[in-house]
């Protein structure tokens, strides 16, 4: 009886010494894949800003046409096309707003952007569209639109191949994707971004 004892309390302090182990190459494991995993994510911010900082000392967007440091006084979260052409319509520069209905980004600009190109359309100096894409709308106009023509999808196509919004085209010579302003809630400065790229386009 006592060594049937004796070996039934070595086999449960074997237990407990195995599962004490197996507990603490547990506890092991999580801290060594923790370590990996933030090591592993500051690794990718670095890289990233990396890759950002490579961007900005290139000067090239994240896609579209080669792109040079904007020339124009007063442009300053654009970027301009190397070698660009002033696209025109009826002899006049031709603006564009591509956008959706359903971005929050997009509603954010679209009054100062329409507002501002409105003031150039009436004056005769521009062209301009804004398309809502989801609505195949122009919202510069009172009618409603139910398809955005094929040169209107080519500047979009061309200027900002991964599809984001809002895109921006000003004469086809200065672009951007997203706002300028909006981190600094800065209306005014996007209205004076605009208009100072629209000035250089017209002239």
């Amino acid at each position: 009886m006592e060594d049937d004892k004796k070996t039934t309390g070595g086999n449960q302090q074997f237990l407990l010494g195995l599962f004490a182990g197996i507990a603490v190459i547990a506890v092991i494991g999580v801290i060594v894949l923790a370590i990996v995993l933030v090591t592993g994510n500051r690794g990718g911010s670095n890289n990233l800003s990396n890759n950002q900082q490579n961007q900005q000392a290139q000067n090239q967007p994240a896609s579209g046409p080669e792109a040079i440091s904007p020339t124009a006084p007063g442009v300053e979260t654009f970027f301009e096309k190397k070698n660009a052409q002033i696209c025109k319509e009826g002899g006049k520069p031709v603006v564009y707003l591509f956008s959706t209905t359903w971005c929050p980004h997009c509603q954010w600009v679209k009054d100062t952007f329409d507002s501002v190109v409105s003031q150039y359309v009436k004056a005769g100096k521009i062209v301009a569209y804004h398309w809502e894409l989801d609505t195949n709308d122009n919202t510069l106009t009172s009618a409603k639109e139910t398809s955005v023509p094929a040169a209107a999808q080519a500047v979009y196509k061309e200027f900002n191949p991964a599809g984001s919004i809002p895109t921006f085209v000003i004469g086809c010579k200065y672009f951007r994707v997203g706002n300028g302003h909006e981190s600094q809630k800065d209306l005014n400065a996007e209205a004076a971004e605009l208009k100072a790229a629209i000035d250089a386009v017209i002239k």
